[in-house]
């Protein structure tokens, strides 16, 4: 494959160069999730290297099928976001292969359009949420403090909400707020949250393993397992499930499943695609653990409404960065 690739990269026609970039650029989103290998490493290469003698429509395809692929160049990624904002939005919104230090150089030198891009992405630092409201317009700031994974304290969440129309305000505060004490919780000693008793694996007709099978195979789907596996009474083999779709440890979710609110498996839920009945067969199931009337049930639904896909997406990779940094430091 190498050498065909670096024969059709040679070809100095306009033509074969697209057609490399296009060929090469699907064998890349087949690596998606192999960042490290040498034939990866080969094919960013190869897009580098033609990418600036595309034209403006093969660049903008590239940039939308490339967005959400971790295995890109960082090199490369750069150059899309640093283009026309046709190409750059997808890079801007999405991609994970963009360097702190590059969203940085962006915020602080390109237009309202570029920095609206990184407001909405899933995940937004400290720092570059200062620069983004230090530069930004009306619209990047409302949608800094609209976004749950964008790292900013609540006077400065509440000094960017406060000329945004009431109900949609009160919305975001009221998210912000109890999203905030779910990251505080994380970090907490078991005993130091009001929580129920531990789940118990209990007999299953299907395993969580061939579960995982099934949906990988597309013969279900995660929905299908978790109301199943609520109906049987078995909690800890549904967390099992959502801890593997949400990339989250399994202890962070067990706890979260038998917290007394549900703010933290809502927003797990609903970023794993969980519909509104299957959650509520989950909380349903909750109430009976925690001793609950089931009229409570109907109240974490309510919590689940309240989040979009977007919301709950946002605030999961956030809590993912804040475990993943705190396991960091205390390896270091």
């Amino acid at each position: 494959m190498s050498d065909s690739l670096l024969k059709l990269a040679r070809d100095s026609s306009s033509a074969k160069k697209h057609e490399l970039a296009e060929h090469v650029t699907g064998l890349l989103v087949a690596r998606a999730d192999d960042p490290g290998s040498e034939e990866t490493h080969l094919l960013n290469n190869m897009l580098e290297g033609v990418y600036d003698s595309l034209e403006h429509e093969a660049k903008r395809k590239m940039s939308e099928r490339l967005a959400d692929v971790q295995s890109m160049s960082s090199k490369l990624a750069a150059a899309m976001a640093n283009d026309e904002l046709p190409v750059a939005q997808a890079i801007l919104e999405r991609s994970k292969a963009l360097r702190e230090e590059d969203l940085h150089k962006i915020a602080r030198t390109k237009d309202q359009g570029y920095l609206l891009g990184l407001a909405k992405r899933d995940h937004v630092s400290k720092d570059l949420s200062g620069i983004l409201i230090k530069r930004g317009n009306r619209d990047v700031k409302h949608a800094i403090a609209a976004n749950l994974g964008a790292e900013i304290t609540m006077p400065v969440f509440e000094s960017l909400v406060k000329d945004m129309p009431k109900q949609l305000g009160d919305r975001i505060r009221h998210l912000r707020k109890t999203n905030e004490e779910l990251l505080e919780d994380l970090f907490r000693d078991d005993g130091e949250i009001a929580a129920g008793s531990e789940l118990v694996r209990k007999p299953s007709k299907i395993s969580p393993k061939a579960w995982l099978m099934g949906i990988r195979l597309g013969k279900t789907t995660l929905n299908k397992a978790v109301y199943q596996l609520a109906h049987e009474h078995n909690l800890f083999d549904a967390v099992t499930l959502l801890a593997f779709f949400s990339g989250l440890d399994l202890k962070y979710v067990h706890n979260l499943m038998v917290r007394f609110d549900s703010t933290g498996i809502a927003t797990v839920c609903r970023a794993c695609g969980i519909g509104a009945a299957e959650f509520q067969a989950v909380c349903k199931e909750r109430c009976k653990h925690l001793k609950f009337p089931e009229s409570t049930g109907s109240k974490w639904l309510t919590n689940y409404h309240m989040l979009d896909d977007t919301d709950a997406r946002r605030l999961l990779a956030l809590m993912k960065i804040k475990l993943k940094a705190a396991k960091h430091e205390q390896a270091a």
